[in-house]
């Protein structure tokens, strides 16, 4: 008995053979569950620093929101397939976007925040609201 060999020909067990199912199966959604963007969000003295990857991506197609409680960035990249001679053979592109709310761990002012686009990083800057910092006072004996 021990020489069988079940399930086709295989020396796997029953066990294996379902591991393999459901690998292949995770690879098959494996690209649809990557779609995340990468995001640091760190302070910086009295302001949030927030950097995000969008290689690819053409500055004017970005729109970024400050509220004083989160950040909105939106961006859809248009890519196009088209050849004046006609001599595009297969193109293989998904669709590209940036759809990110990211809820900030401090109140900040979002009037004066900042953003900016170098070698594809997208970097913002956003001063904590004067609120969140606080005043000192003066203790005063009476």
């Amino acid at each position: 008995m021990r020489g069988m060999v079940p399930f086709g020909g295989s020396r796997n067990s029953i066990f294996d053979d379902m591991d393999e199912v459901f690998r292949g199966f995770s690879d098959a959604i494996r690209p649809m569950t990557r779609r995340f963007v990468p995001v640091d969000l760190y302070e910086e003295k009295d302001e949030l620093v927030m950097s995000v990857d969008a290689p690819g991506f053409d500055p004017s197609q970005i729109e970024i929101k400050t509220f004083s409680d989160r950040i909105d960035i939106r961006s859809k990249a248009e890519e196009t397939a088209e050849d004046p001679d006609g001599r595009v053979w297969h193109i293989r592109r998904p669709s590209r976007g940036i759809n990110l709310s990211v809820s900030l761990p401090t109140e900040v002012d979002p009037d004066q925040a900042g953003a900016s686009f170098k070698n594809g990083v997208i970097t913002v800057r956003m001063p904590k609201s004067r609120a969140v910092q606080g005043k000192v006072l003066e203790l005063r004996s009476e």
